[in-house]
């Protein structure tokens, strides 16, 4: 008889000995001709499980419409290196590297819980460098540009608003999204889904109150109603020198830092260490010259 494609083969006195070998190979040694398309399937439910989980499955989708008909014996490192450089030349190096990572926590579980596979072929798979942290603020300048480009918009007033609140207070855009009415009060908001899963009181200073009140009576549950899709895309066509949504929370470390400590700020913005905190801190040397 054939076992992962080997056949095995073993003599006995009896044919009742015969059948009661082949029996145990069968229920222990077998490992049936699964695929990835196969493991991806059975790995959704823990993946949903998880916070944030909807990039995680959209990254699952790209690689098991990529590589998902290829039998799990031969994810070979080989194989699974072709794959990371094909990819890199479609998609930036975060995106290619999170994808490994998935896929490699995916094949933990295959080999230490359902005995899928026998070892996990990531791990000597090499992950691509990531870039520097992108480090930048926003001048004033180009603020007033922006909110002129969102003006004619038919989201502009909405995306102008999370825009300015972010730049307040330092939040992303997906927590931004994620508000709810019953998470605000006076003085602060409580951000229930943060990027690191950490629950998060946000302090809201007298502007930032003043934009969040623009926005009841407008929906009785969400604070913004806007997608994440709908609201990058009308700030990509309003950004100028490239700014990207996300430099308004650089742009509010550097500014919240002239006004609170640096455990204060921490906790506000949702840094465990002040090492990350440091790399969106962005105040030009000119601007600390002059307090010198």
């Amino acid at each position: 008889m054939c076992v992962d494609r080997k056949r095995k083969a073993k003599t006995f006195g009896t044919k009742r000995e015969a059948v009661a070998w082949a029996t145990d190979i069968e229920h222990v040694g077998v490992k049936p001709n699964r695929t990835l398309s196969d493991l991806i399937k059975r790995y959704i439910p823990i993946a949903e499980a998880q916070k944030g989980y909807q990039p995680v499955l959209s990254r699952l989708a790209h690689i098991d419409k990529a590589i998902g008909s290829t039998s799990i014996d031969r994810l070979t490192p080989a194989r699974l290196s072709k794959y990371r450089d094909d990819r890199l030349k479609e998609v930036g190096s975060a995106s290619v590297r999170s994808e490994m990572i998935h896929l490699s926590a995916m094949f933990e579980v295959a080999v230490n819980e359902w005995q899928w596979m026998d070892g996990n072929p990531l791990k000597t798979v090499k992950k691509p460098s990531l870039k520097p942290a992108r480090r930048r603020g926003i001048s004033q300048h180009e603020i007033d540009e922006i909110l002129d480009n969102l003006k004619p918009m038919r989201t502009g007033k909405q995306v102008t608003d999370m825009f300015l609140l972010s730049i307040e207070t330092g939040m992303r855009l997906g927590e931004l999204l994620s508000l709810r009415w019953g998470n605000v009060s006076d003085k602060s908001v409580t951000l229930i889904e943060t990027k690191n899963g950490d629950l998060r009181h946000v302090p809201l200073s007298q502007k930032a109150r003043e934009i969040i009140n623009r926005r009841k009576g407008i929906d009785p549950d969400s604070v913004f109603t806007l997608t994440n899709a709908q609201a990058s895309k009308a700030f990509q066509r309003a950004s100028v020198n490239g700014v990207h949504f996300h430099d308004a929370r650089s742009e509010a470390v550097t500014r919240l830092s002239k006004k609170l400590d640096v455990m204060q700020l921490a906790k506000m913005i949702g840094h465990r260490d002040l090492k990350s905190l440091m790399w969106y801190y962005a105040e030009r040397p000119e601007d600390i010259a002059d307090k010198l």
